[in-house]
């Protein structure tokens, strides 16, 4: 910050708190200024802190802790900056103001606590040459600021949660355990699949950071992945379940009593809803701290104690994170208001013209955050990387992600950068529209099922206009033109924490057994929320409290089925997808084309009366006509299906047929 700019600021201080700036003078009412620090004190997450003082000063000496600090300082007419090193936790800063005559006055201090933790930074390049994998842990950094160097590199074999560990040599024998060494020259085996490192490095202080990398087995071939955009395969096989704890009875605790039910229900991750960061009392998005947990979820104890008892499971824990805005009563918000412009942390907050938050929509107390402020973006990150480090999860659902993306596109990309460093299997959610490929290509490996309109759920309008079906959903279900770009990960949902009453309650069990099978058998990432696998009747954000666990209406087992099939058909899992055409408006088909390893899929969904549908012939259904006969994959039954000539088939009300060859059933 330059001078001009710092004592711009000042001024804009003294404006809003005159009589702070000023002491009276004697007789005559003349005023001086009197030496006095305008900035405030707060968290500091940086390793330096720009502080503004005012007064009439010919020298300012900076005192820290009661010392005299090497620190220049810029000095002009009626005011004063410097910027002034920050350690780990509590530090007094104050100046001593000396005068053209040579007389001296201390400022009071104020306190500034430094959040970051030194640490040295492991990074690990990869190369790779056929089957030998070199691993180079060479580029690690040493810690902030001017850190001792690093005096060990420890390497470990990693086994993903639900794998068998890694069938790796190193120097021609097993490599089971830790080895030490700035590289390793790794032989991975030819079977397909992932493979997966670890890096911690030690500096001279005892201070350690871990790194972990992977490559990817294809076809017998190794390479290595481009973090920046590509996604492990446990995505591409998951389905995520949203358990809202207080419809169990409430807490970490009661959820952890339902993992085996989960498990055997076939989710592969959980998304913690409401989200576990401190949140204001009665507000599920407005967080009042993003390093501690909310009391309603437990103790970090039962935080730890379930985590590890998911991955005992295979289950992964994803949270609910909310970086876009706090709570307008976060200590930040509260000092922002209180103190006004010369406040350490009014630059924590985005703000227009007049100096007044912004926010979207109608939420005046969700103070949008500034990621202009370098200081905004280094807490988030590394309230996130808190969450990994400290308590094992395994991603994130970002809310409002599409709002930093407005203000501040460019921070999405290093946020994917530090946390893939850290964590690569990690899945990261933005709560914005797969339609755009920004979010693809700038940190996140999941989007929304939306319109181009934040909260406007692209499949709305089929459950109104169910007769329409077809044409309704073309530009929901394609991947080219005006739908999802061709790499876009699509989370599939019917209800979630936007969608109010729960669609079996609004739309009957009838249509929400079929819109589920369009959920499970279309690409992309299928997601239950809070009991949808029995019909669970509730609001998000109503008083939640226990409920009966009763399946209303007979779903758990129609949804058991359409986990089953879309765990053992990989055609189910491709992002591959071509869309059929009928001669009834209310019937989609599509068919999920063949992948190593499994056979074609032929999908039938009717969404009105019962109908004759006559499915128009291209050549991609002729290819999977001509691999018939065929099995309905849910139900077992044989379902005929010409291989010449009009391919109709009788569709009950609200139908559904999963197609298989009788050789894949």
């Amino acid at each position: 910050m330059t001078v001009r700019s710092a004592l711009s600021r000042i001024a804009l201080a003294c404006a809003v708190a005159l009589a702070a700036c000023t002491t009276g003078g004697d007789g005559g009412g003349e005023q001086t200024s009197a030496a006095r620090l305008t900035s405030t004190g707060g968290d500091v997450f940086a390793w330096s802190q720009q502080i503004e003082g005012a007064g009439e000063c010919a020298s300012v000496q900076v005192l820290v802790d009661g010392a005299a600090a090497d620190v220049p300082v810029q000095v002009a007419a009626d005011g004063f900056a410097f910027e002034v090193p920050v350690a780990t936790g509590e530090q007094e800063v104050a100046a001593r103001c000396t005068n053209g005559e040579g007389t001296s006055v201390e400022t009071d201090p104020i306190t500034l606590i430094g959040m970051l933790e030194p640490r040295p930074t492991a990074r690990i390049d990869v190369q790779v040459r056929g089957s030998r994998v070199r691993f180079d842990g060479g580029g690690s950094e040493v810690a902030e600021p001017g850190g001792a160097g690093i005096v060990e590199y420890l390497w470990r074999p990693r086994t993903q949660i639900g794998e068998a560990p890694p069938n790796l040599e190193l120097d021609g024998r097993p490599w089971r355990g830790p080895v030490t060494g700035r590289r390793i020259t790794v032989d991975v085996p030819p079977q397909d699949g992932e493979v997966y490192v670890s890096l911690t490095v030690e500096d001279a202080e005892g201070r350690t950071d871990t790194s972990a990398t992977y490559v990817i087995v294809e076809d017998g071939k190794v390479r290595a992945p481009d973090l920046a955009t590509e996604h492990p395969s446990w995505i591409d096989r998951a389905v995520v379940y949203a358990p809202v704890h207080q419809l169990w009875g409430g807490g970490f605790r009661n959820v952890e009593k339902r993992l085996r039910y989960l498990k055997d229900l076939g989710v592969d991750a959980l998304w913690l809803w409401p989200p576990v960061t401190t949140r204001a009392p009665g507000e599920e998005y407005a967080i009042a701290d993003y390093f501690t947990i909310d009391p309603e979820w437990g103790t970090p104890e039962d935080m730890e104690r379930f985590v590890d008892r998911a991955h005992e499971l295979g289950i992964r824990v994803l949270l609910d994170f909310v970086p876009n805005h706090s709570s307008i009563d976060h200590r930040y918000a509260q000092a922002a208001e209180e103190e006004g412009p010369g406040s350490h942390y009014w630059d924590f907050y985005d703000r227009d013209d007049e100096g007044n938050s912004t926010y979207y929509f109608d939420w005046e107390h969700l103070p949008n955050l500034n990621y202009d402020d370098p200081q905004i973006r280094r807490m988030m990150t590394e309230a996130f990387a808190y969450w990994v480090r400290e308590f094992d999860v395994d991603g994130f659902r970002v809310d409002v992600a599409w709002g930093i993306k407005r203000r501040a596109p460019d921070y999405w990309p290093e946020w994917r950068a530090e946390l893939k460093r850290i964590e690569p299997d990690l899945l990261l959610i933005a709560e914005a529209t797969a339609r755009k490929g920004y979010y693809f290509d700038n940190g996140f490996d999941v989007g929304y099922d939306w319109t181009d309109s934040p909260g406007q759920w692209a499949w709305a309008s089929v459950w109104n206009f169910p007769q329409e079906a077809q044409g309704l959903l073309e530009p929901a279900l394609t991947n080219q033109g005006k739908g999802y770009p061709a790499d876009a990960v699509v989370m599939r949902f019917i209800n979630n924490n936007d969608t109010d009453i729960r669609f079996v309650d609004q739309h009957g069990p009838e249509l929400t057994r079929v819109a589920a099978a369009l959920q499970f058998t279309v690409p992309g990432l299928p997601m239950l929320f809070g009991g949808d696998e029995i019909g669970a009747n509730y609001l998000p954000y109503s008083n939640l409290t226990k409920i009966p666990w009763k399946d209303r209406f007979d779903l758990r087992p129609w949804y058991d089925e359409l986990i089953r099939v879309r765990d053992e058909l990989p055609a189910l899992r491709s992002r591959d997808m071509h869309l059929l055409s009928t001669d009834e408006s209310g019937v989609v088909a599509f068919v999920r084309p063949a992948v190593t390893g499994g056979d074609p899929v032929l999908v039938v969904l009717n969404f009105s009366k019962p109908a004759k549908a006559t499915i128009e012939r291209d050549p991609e259904l002729d290819r999977v006509l001509a691999r018939g006969p065929f099995v309905d994959a849910i139900t077992g039954e044989p379902v005929g299906l010409p291989k010449q000539g009009d391919v109709a088939i009788d569709m009950p009300a609200d139908g559904v047929y999963v197609l298989v060859p009788v050789s894949g059933a």
